[in-house]
This record gives structure tokens, sequence and C-alpha cells, in this order.
């Protein structure tokens, strides 16, 4: 912000200086064609100059010179307020187009961050890991709504399973003699099926 402000300041200067150079180039443009009309009254006979005294003429010259100066030296000074200003403004068009960037490439990480919020949001919770062991047996069947017989490397034991539970409701689908596998913990003496696989 200091940066534009310091360009504004700039740019009021070369304006001003602008106007200033111009109001003395309006000035001096009507004194030269002043001095350019005088005219010397013709005089009889041709004397030459003394030593230290100017013509008519050579003044003119010298008010035309300085007068072309003057003028030199506005457009310069116009040139280079143009300069001036015309930098600022590629300054200020920088600046502008960086925030530009900026605005957008935080639109653009916004916009992302609630893409991947919906996400997450659509995505089913992923079933939290049941604890125990795995094991892989043959299922026997079931000895009563609560227990099932399955024999583990030769051995079979019996596995509590809830009644009426989806654990439950896959046993009841197998058959006699089909493998399974499932994890299981230990509740004192009691095998606790927790998943069947």
């Amino acid at each position: 912000m200091k940066k534009v402000t310091g360009f504004m300041g700039a740019a009021l200067l070369a304006g001003g200086v602008l106007a200033g150079c111009s109001a003395d180039s309006e000035n001096a443009a009507p004194e030269e064609e002043t001095v350019e009309e005088t005219t010397v009254p013709a005089e009889t006979e041709e004397t030459e100059p003394a030593v230290g005294e100017e013509t008519v003429e050579d003044t003119g010259a010298g008010a035309s010179d300085t007068s072309e100066n003057v003028v030199e030296e506005a457009e310069q000074a116009a040139q280079d307020a143009q300069d001036s200003l015309g930098e600022a403004a590629d300054s200020i068009e920088e600046e502008a187009a960086d925030i530009g960037e900026t605005v957008e490439e935080e639109a653009a990480d916004v916009q992302e961050n609630v893409e991947n919020a919906t996400e997450e949001e659509q995505e089913p919770a992923e079933e939290p890991a049941v604890e125990g062991t795995e094991a892989t047996g043959t299922y026997n069947g079931q000895a009563d709504p609560h227990t099932v017989e399955i024999e583990v490397d030769g051995v079979p034991n019996a596995y509590q399973v809830e009644a009426g539970s989806e654990t439950m409701a896959k046993f009841e689908a197998m058959n006699e003699g089909d493998s399974v596998t499932f994890v299981y913990v230990e509740n004192g003496e009691q095998l606790v099926i927790n998943e069947v696989k």
C-alpha cells in the first residue's frame, strides 16, 4: 500500500511539473515571436557595432536559443514524468496480478479442503479391527442357539456366538464340513467368536 501511495504522489508531482512547464512554454512562445517580429529601422549609413554592443538580431537569436532550451527541458521533463508514470502503472499492475494469483491460489486451496472434507464425510467409516485371535477350521454344526462347534488343527472346540446376531446368521447359512475363518477371544474358560470372515 505504501508503494501505491508513493506512486500516486509521484504522479501528482509529475503532473504539477508538467503543468508548470507547459505554462512556461506557453508564455515563452509569445516572447519568442515578439522578439523575432521586432524590426530594426534601416540606417542610412552602415556602421559596425562597437565592441560590447549587441544588435537587436543578436539579442533575438539569444532569446530564441533560450526559448528552445526551455522548450527542450520542458519536453524532457514531460517525457521523464510519463516514463515514471508508466513504470508506476506497470508496478501497480504487477502487484495487482500477484494479489490476484494469491487470491486464486487461496480459493483453490479452500475449494480443495471443502472437497476433501466432503469426501471424508461420504466415505463409509472403516470397521474397526476386531481384537482377538484369527483361526481357520472346519464347521461341525450348531450345538444350541448361541454355541457352534469348529474343529481347528484336528481339535473340536465349542465357541460362543451372540444369539440372533449377524455372525450367528452366517453360521446358520453354512453346511457341516465347510471351511471357516473367524476371530475369537478367550473370555475366562469360554471361547467367544467376534467375527466370521
